[in-house]
């Protein structure tokens, strides 16, 4: 019995390709290559709408020396002044004391982007990374 809720399609690839899909769908532990195929796909639609300027949902991760209280206050000072994109945050102690936090995000990518370097820019902060995870 087929699946109704799926579109079937053929590719062709160059050479070699196919191989190289294969190793970074084992590689990141995809089932299949329909699953690989489709998280791609999924991917390159969430930069499309990026770009296009829709809301979207995201992560903005920093780590600092919680011993330091300017990166701390810093953070929460932005973070507070942004208040209307921030959904939660949540902070971990890593070994070796540095402190990692995420914040979960909602908004237009432009200004998200200005917030995660922001964030990434307060005194103290080590690193940082920011990630649009999905349109809204």
């Amino acid at each position: 019995m087929k699946n109704a809720s799926l579109d079937r399609f053929t590719v062709c690839l160059e050479k070699g390709l196919l191989a190289r899909l294969d190793g970074i769908s084992a590689e990141r532990g995809y089932p299949s290559r329909s699953q690989a195929m489709a998280d791609f796909i999924r991917r390159a639609i969430v930069k499309k709408d990026w770009r296009g300027g829709r809301d979207c949902a995201g992560t903005i991760s920093v780590v600092y020396d919680p011993a330091d209280s300017r990166p701390g206050r810093g953070l929460e000072a932005l973070l507070r002044a942004n208040a209307k994109s921030v959904l939660s945050l949540q902070t971990n102690l890593l070994p070796g004391g540095k402190m990692l936090a995420t914040a979960s995000v909602i908004g237009r990518p432009a200004a998200l982007e200005r917030l995660a370097d922001a964030l990434r820019a307060v005194k103290g902060v080590t690193h940082g990374a920011f990630s649009v995870v999905a349109p809204v």
